[in-house]
């Protein structure tokens, strides 16, 4: 990697910590479309580096800039140099804590074979394979069972966002009330829910929460309110054809904490 490129990462790196709190830092990914949950780090320093290496590894590194200008546009952000290059081993390798597999043959025997993500910035060859079960490439949620199991998770950030509007000065008594109901609603539906969709069925309770968070905030930020809004609405659009109440459910929220808001 040359010496402007690295100044322009430290630079990038450096001011979206400064401007971005953690959940706008997954509010990025999730409009990017990059799982945050698959993103190394457990601080917001390590997600922000291994959400800029993501980017910069699919050529999305332009379209994350775009996007950290239109919503800190008061920001000066620095300009992907011309001759922007990669540094040594972004691409994955054993220093980024990845497992290199050399496999000539693989033969489960009826099993399932789950190799996680695979990230390469060459050719992966696996030679012959022979799967008489599932094969899982990247993400994919596969439970066994009663779903209900599941969803004690979701329940717990969705009546997480019951506490959080409980304690809101802001909110009537008879609002809270209402969003209450609506969670519990909301809740049942997401019972329905196939279990492949048990990813898609948390995304959304996370962007509930974060909508939740912002609304009851001290000095909530209106815009930012719509565009949460807007992202959860979109969360509750990849389960609208499994179950279309989600939708719905989802949009009477979506309204009532923009009333809180005002």
């Amino acid at each position: 990697m040359n010496e402007t490129s690295r100044q322009f990462l430290a630079d990038l790196q450096g001011k979206m910590s400064q401007y971005f709190n953690g959940e706008e830092v997954e509010t990025l990914a999730f409009v990017l479309g990059i799982d945050y949950d698959s993103l190394r780090g457990a601080t917001k320093p390590t997600k922000i580096n291994s959400l800029i290496s993501d980017a910069a590894r699919n050529g999305r590194l332009e379209e994350l800039l775009r996007e950290v200008k239109r919503q800190r546009g008061n920001v000066a952000w620095p300009a992907m140099p011309a001759d922007f290059s990669l540094p040594q081993g972004t691409a994955g390798s054993e220093s980024d804590g990845a497992t290199i597999y050399h496999i000539a043959s693989l033969n489960t025997g009826g099993g399932a074979f789950v190799g996680g993500n695979i990230t390469a910035g060459g050719d992966v060859n696996a030679g012959a394979k022979t799967v008489h079960g599932d094969e899982v490439k990247g993400s994919k949620y596969v439970m066994s069972g009663d779903f209900r199991g599941a969803m004690v998770n979701i329940e717990s950030r969705l009546d997480n966002v019951t506490q959080i509007v409980g304690k809101s000065a802001y909110a009537r008594s008879d609002q809270k009330e209402q969003l209450e109901q609506l969670i519990v609603e909301l809740k049942r539906a997401l019972n329905k829910v196939p279990p492949q969709q048990a990813g898609e069925a948390e995304t959304l309770a996370r962007r509930i929460g974060a909508l939740a968070e912002e609304a009851t905030a001290a000095s909530p930020d209106r815009e930012a309110v719509n565009e949460l809004g807007e992202i959860a609405r979109r969360a509750a659009g990849k389960l609208a054809a499994s179950v279309p109440t989600v939708m719905t459910l989802v949009a009477s929220i979506i309204e009532l904490v923009g009333a809180m808001v005002g």
